[in-house]
Order: C-alpha cells, then structure tokens, then sequence
C-alpha cells in the first residue's frame, strides 16, 4: 500500500506553483484531447476489501446513536458493528462482521 501524501508538502507545491508565472495554456484540437484519468483515493488498510452500508436515520436517532456513541466511550462505527454481529446472531448466522 503506497503512503498518503504528505499535506504540508502538497501545500507548500500548490504555494510554490501558484507563485510562479504561468503559461499560457494553449488550446487542444477538438476531439484529440488527453482522456481524464481519475484520482486515486486513499483508503485505510482497515477498510481495505470491505463494502459501506448506508442507512437513512431520523435526526433524531442520528442524534441518539451519536450520544450512545459518547456515553460508551466508543464510535457509531463500532456501535452499527455490534448491532450487525447481534443481528446475525439473533437470527443463526456466524457472526463474521
């Protein structure tokens, strides 16, 4: 897994460009221009080869689960994955999550 870049070097770059002359950019020909190759994103090691699962909350329980968080001195991460483990559980699958 390749390292994350550093922040303050890619600051200090985007100054040290910024602050340089720029040349005028000439314009492409129609139709012959460089395809787009997309960004390369960073993920954690500990989310590598895993899926998101999104869920719509009420603010309400948005704003309960986030102090349920704090109360157990914990993160909603881990809350929705005990919630997962217990719910295969309850339910007689091995709990894998």
């Amino acid at each position: 897994m390749t390292k994350r870049p550093s922040l303050a070097r890619s600051l200090a770059e985007s100054v040290e460009q910024a602050a340089r002359p720029a040349a005028a950019p000439t314009p492409a020909p129609k139709g012959e221009g460089k395809p787009t190759e997309p960004i390369p994103s960073y993920r954690a090691a500990t989310r590598a080869g895993k899926k998101k699962v999104t869920l719509p909350l009420d603010p309400e329980a948005h704003r309960l689960l986030r102090q349920l968080a704090l109360d157990s001195d914990s993160t909603v991460e881990a809350l929705l994955q005990e919630a997962v483990r217990d719910l295969f559980t309850k339910h007689g699958k091995p709990p894998i999550a």
